[in-house]
């Protein structure tokens, strides 16, 4: 017989050693069994609890962000979870095991010797990095996976495989935490994400719908009445700072004097706050150009930490911004939240500064602005891009970088597209700026028609020198290692040749040289080169404002280095060696006639380019010279005609010194040169402008 009624099997030697030995009846011995049985019960448990007591039992998931808005220095706004020791003794968790993977509960473990004292937090960066992984510091990990916004269970075990917590968590609202309400057993939603920090006493299931701005959006010749239609108590701002509660809150009728921005957002008691609804409103100010309206808090740009004041704009800090683009025709295109930061070397002490904005989804908007403004572009929509200065061109003619790049339309090289706008920023007027593509793996994918994310992210690019802080995305080795075979080895020989065309695009490095010539860049540091994965290294035509001045010295900065002052381009080398092959040599002089021909024919394509912007700018600049006193009328005008004049002769000095620096014989410059002479004789001779 086998006692099987308290879901224990006991031997049947035991129970007749219980009647036998003692003298119990069957009944008796029943009694004593059960007894027993909850006595064995008890003490397991006891057990249990003791293991657990002070290590286990304390250490729990306390907070996680999967949507998050908060970017480090590098640009990253990982996923997070965060730990928190509850009980009063230290817990070594070395060996311990943190996941999102029920097939693999190491997917992250705790290195030899982390300690979590009592009260103590870990934070672990969920960033999807595998290189990223071995960056300890001060608690904080990183874990080479990255969480879901839809939700998923996390879970943390110990070193010896048990179970310490698995905790299955919602989908996500963007930009809010979700976790453990202090001193409590409930998880929740939080106002404010708090890692390293003791969480909120209250947390929430749900969040609260955004309020509709009723008034259009956009430009009015008069002060305008903005009401808002919403179930919750809602609070709006005017001066393009963040509602809280704070804030003003809405009973009628906004009245809108002067241009500025109306912010609302529901903020009820029982639910989180809604993402926050803008809408600018530009009065008595007509545009001539499509308008930028930038509303951020202004301690984000004037604050301690504020990106306009010294020295901050210098970091890579990232803030919270809301972007609307208004088109030519006054038609809002872009309403959306994002964050932004300054971008730009030099430039970055000017008053007027230089901002990425890009599309972000932690602030209730979406990761792309669906809408693209430049008429050279097919693409339907952006990530991010840049709203600049004009950079080292902003007391000058404030338009060559514009002109020049839009002059390699037609050329197979990759350029910036870009378009004159005005930007207000929280209401105020902040000059004329020019919108650009930005430079980076998803610009690069889009003009090679990528679409595959794996590919993307594996786009290699590169800046300038190639250092290590160039490193722009990807990889460097590869191009170092090119450069350098090209220094060591004589290209005359054809397997040397073959090692570099299999890797290097050449028509693409002789038409980026050809333009910089033609162009006289005297910037030829500031230049980038990319790989797509299996393809050749490419150049892309970057920030080239420093051309149009007639200076020779890039002539020489290219082709002949003992006449270029001490300056070097860092692809001298890979161009003159390569110009020493005879075929390459042909090769170049063909392709920079094609060059001059596509886009230096003066009054076929430079003259109408600048006159283009030379019209939109007189509208423009007598009210930015008067914010920013960089220039005056006056003096830009001088500027434009002196740029009118550079592009108009440079065709042809570029012609004759370029001889002269490759020993161009007059056989040859027939060859290649004559049918091009003879069209700039009548494109570009003096007179045209």
């Amino acid at each position: 017989m086998r006692m099987v009624k308290y879901g224990l099997q006991m031997p049947v030697s035991y129970d007749k050693i219980m009647r036998e030995s003692l003298d119990f009846t069957d009944a008796e011995a029943l009694e004593m069994t059960r007894k027993w049985r909850i006595m064995l019960l008890t003490a397991l448990a006891l057990l249990l609890t003791c293991a657990c007591a002070g290590s286990l039992a304390e250490i729990v998931i306390s907070e996680i962000m999967t949507d998050n808005g908060v970017y480090d220095t590098n640009g990253n706004a990982y996923d997070w979870i965060e730990l928190h020791n509850r009980g009063d003794k230290p817990v070594d968790i070395s060996g311990w095991g943190l996941t999102d993977s029920k097939s693999d509960l190491y997917a992250f473990t705790f290195p030899s010797g982390t300690t979590l004292n009592a009260g103590e937090y870990a934070l672990i960066y969920c960033c999807g990095d595998a290189q990223e992984v071995d960056r300890a510091k001060n608690k904080t990990y990183h874990a080479a996976y990255k969480l879901s916004n839809s939700g998923e269970t996390i879970r943390l075990t110990d070193k010896n495989g048990n179970e310490v917590q698995a905790i299955k968590y919602p989908a996500q609202y963007p930009g809010f935490s979700w976790g453990l309400a202090n001193g409590t057993e409930e998880y929740g939603f939080f106002v404010s994400a708090t890692p390293r920090k003791k969480n909120a006493a209250q947390v929430f299931q749900a969040q609260a719908p955004r309020p509709v701005i009723d008034t259009p959006a956009g430009f009015y010749d008069e002060a305008v009445e903005v009401t808002v239609t919403c179930d919750d108590p809602v609070y709006y701002t005017v001066d393009g700072s963040e509602p809280t509660a704070d804030s003003k809150l809405y009973t009628g009728p906004i009245t809108v004097k002067k241009t500025g921005a109306v912010r609302v957002k529901a903020i009820p008691e029982d639910r989180l706050p809604s993402y926050t609804e803008t809408s600018s409103y530009i009065i008595s100010d007509p545009a001539v150009t499509p308008v930028i309206c930038l509303s951020t808090d202004r301690d984000y740009l004037y604050g301690s930490k504020g990106l306009f004041k010294k020295p901050n704009y210098n970091t890579d800090w990232e803030y919270p911004i809301h972007m609307e683009y208004f088109d030519e025709d006054g038609v809002r295109q872009i309403n959306q939240f994002g964050s932004f930061h300054i971008v730009g070397t030099s430039t970055r002490g000017q008053k007027q500064k230089s901002l990425a904005v890009y599309a972000r989804t932690a602030y209730g908007g979406e990761n792309r602005f669906h809408y693209n403004p430049f008429p050279d572009r097919d693409y339907e929509e952006y990530r991010t891009f840049n709203i600049r200065s004009t950079g080292s061109d902003s007391s000058a003619c404030r338009m060559k970088d514009l002109v020049l790049t839009r002059l390699a339309a037609g050329l197979d090289i990759m350029y910036q597209a870009g378009k004159t706008v005005v930007v207000y920023i929280n209401g105020e007027y902040s000059g004329q700026y020019n919108i650009r593509e930005k430079i980076n793996k998803y610009s690069v994918a889009q003009w090679e028609g990528i679409t595959d994310k794996e590919v993307i992210d594996k786009i290699d690019i590169i800046e300038g020198e190639a250092r290590d802080d160039q490193i722009q995305n990807g990889n460097v080795e590869e191009w170092r290692e090119l450069r350098a075979f090209v220094k060591a080895n004589d290209l005359t020989v054809p397997e040397n040749l073959k090692y570099v065309t299999d890797r290097l695009d050449v028509d693409s490095l002789f038409t980026w040289a050809s333009f910089e010539l033609c162009i006289m860049n005297t910037d030829l540091e500031n230049v980038r080169v990319y790989r797509v994965p299996g393809g050749k290294w490419k150049y892309i035509l970057y920030d080239v404002e420093g051309g149009g001045g007639g200076n020779e010295t890039a002539i020489y900065m290219l082709l002949d280095s003992s006449k270029a002052g001490g300056r070097l381009s860092s692809h001298y080398s890979l161009i003159n060696r390569l110009l020493k092959v005879p075929e390459m040599r042909a090769r170049f002089l063909t392709r920079l006639a094609e060059v001059i021909e596509n886009s230096f024919l003066y009054s076929e394509t430079v003259k109408p380019e600048i006159e283009r912007s030379e019209e939109l700018l007189k509208q423009l600049l007598p009210r930015h010279f008067s914010v920013y006193k960089v220039s005056n009328m006056g003096s830009w005008r001088t500027n434009v005609l002196a740029f009118k004049r550079s592009m108009r002769v440079a065709p042809k000095q570029v012609l004759k010194r370029v001889c002269e620096c490759l020993n161009v014989t007059p056989e040859e410059q027939a060859t290649y040169f004559k049918v091009i002479r003879e069209r700039l004789d009548v494109t570009n001779a003096k007179g045209v402008e």
